[in-house]
């Protein structure tokens, strides 16, 4: 059994004990899969929410990070790929209704658990609690993120493939309606840590 932690932005990101035990789970999950040991972060942590899986142990099996669209500067999918914009037009959307996705990661330990997909449905309670209508999110294609991602529910949003340099991997644009995504769902039960 997980529980799911959400952490609220915090501008003095890297500061708390969360903040570098968060950073080694991503340095440790990075290197797991090949890239090279950098220090995984940036400047879109400080801006994010960040979603903690932990297992039984208290050990982090899985994160992810969501960001609110309007407080990235530059946001990584309107720089990547411009025409995202449109998506927001087409659908009467502002930037205040969408979370971008980033760092969805899972410890390899637990990979074939379901951890991955019970962050996806934590993200999107998240998103819906939020009062976000669209979540987005640039997925891996290497590993079959992107893949997981579209059978249970995202939708691409084109055919373009970015090299993410970075995160040793490829990555095309997915989109999702958070909230139908959770129809038919169990949710899994957040604790929103207080860390202030």
């Amino acid at each position: 059994m997980m529980t799911f932690e959400v952490y609220p932005p915090c501008a003095d990101f890297g500061a708390e004990a969360w903040h570098r035990e968060l950073l080694e789970f991503r340095g440790r999950v990075l290197r797991s899969i090949g890239v090279a040991g950098t220090v995984d972060v940036d400047d879109h942590d400080g801006l994010a929410y960040h979603l903690i899986a932990r297992a039984l142990d208290g050990a982090i099996a899985g994160a992810a990070r969501l960001a609110p669209l309007e407080d990235l500067r530059p946001s990584r999918v309107l720089t990547l790929e411009p025409q995202a914009a449109d998506i927001l037009r087409r659908d009467g959307l502002t930037s205040s209704d969408v979370l971008e996705g980033g760092r969805w990661m899972v410890d390899e330990r637990h990979r074939r658990g379901g951890v991955g997909w019970s962050l996806v449905l934590a993200g999107a309670v998240l998103s819906v609690r939020l009062g976000r209508k669209l979540a987005w999110v640039l997925a891996g294609t290497a590993r079959g993120q992107d893949l997981l991602l579209t059978k249970n529910g995202f939708r691409a949003a084109s055919d373009r493939v970015h090299a993410m340099p970075g995160v040793g991997d490829q990555v095309r644009l997915l989109t999702v309606r958070p909230d139908r995504l959770l129809e038919g769902q169990e949710e899994p039960e957040l604790d929103y840590v207080d860390v202030y």
